[in-house]
């Protein structure tokens, strides 16, 4: 009837057929209006649906809409739905989208959501997503998000994850991320 996806959403709003953004998306999928995930946010975004990003990433988790958590950060990026990597990390989380960290990080470097490393650590510690630093370090290393010890150190310290040195080179140590003890000296020294 509406073969333009973002008519369908406003001319539903409009009509105040589903008030519930949740009925909504589902009422949606399950009619196979729109296949593609991100046509789907973007209709819904263009429609002014959702304005909150968080209330966006519940229905869509609520409705089984985006399975793939990879697809789900895809999506709502492609979308230009969230610019600020802090309120992405803080909606995913919120909305428990990805309880496990190392999902999250993968996630979100798959997507190509935070290419800077730095605003990467910011956004996961201000977010308080990685609470224990040693789960942070190997969150990060595990998703291969800085090849580059020197950086990845660098990251660290710059977004005053660690204040304690000590505490630093125990979770740097303990997650095998430089295993030769030089490179983790002289990584150390070259960051401070």
């Amino acid at each position: 009837m509406l073969a333009d996806s973002l008519a369908l959403v406003e001319a539903l709003c409009e009509a105040k057929v589903l008030a519930d953004s949740d009925a909504l998306v589902e009422a949606l999928c399950d009619a196979d209006v729109l296949a593609d995930s991100d046509a789907l946010v973007d209709a819904l975004i263009d429609a002014e649906v959702l304005a909150d990003s968080l209330a966006l990433v519940d229905a869509l988790c609520d409705a089984l809409v985006l399975a793939d958590s990879d697809a789900l950060v895809e999506a709502l990026c492609d979308a230009l739905v969230l610019a600020d990597s802090l309120a992405l990390v803080e909606a995913l989380c919120d909305a428990d989208v990805l309880a496990d960290s190392d999902a999250l990080v993968e996630a979100l470097c798959d997507a190509d959501v935070l290419a800077d490393s730095l605003a990467l650590v910011d956004a996961l510690c201000e977010a308080l997503v990685l609470a224990d630093s040693l789960a942070l370090v190997e969150a990060l290393c595990d998703a291969d998000v800085l090849a580059d010890s020197l950086a990845l150190v660098e990251a660290l310290c710059d977004a005053d994850v660690l204040a304690d040195s000590l505490a630093l080179v125990d979770a740097l140590c303990e997650a095998e991320v430089l295993a030769d003890s030089d490179a983790l000296v002289d990584a150390l020294c070259d960051a401070e």
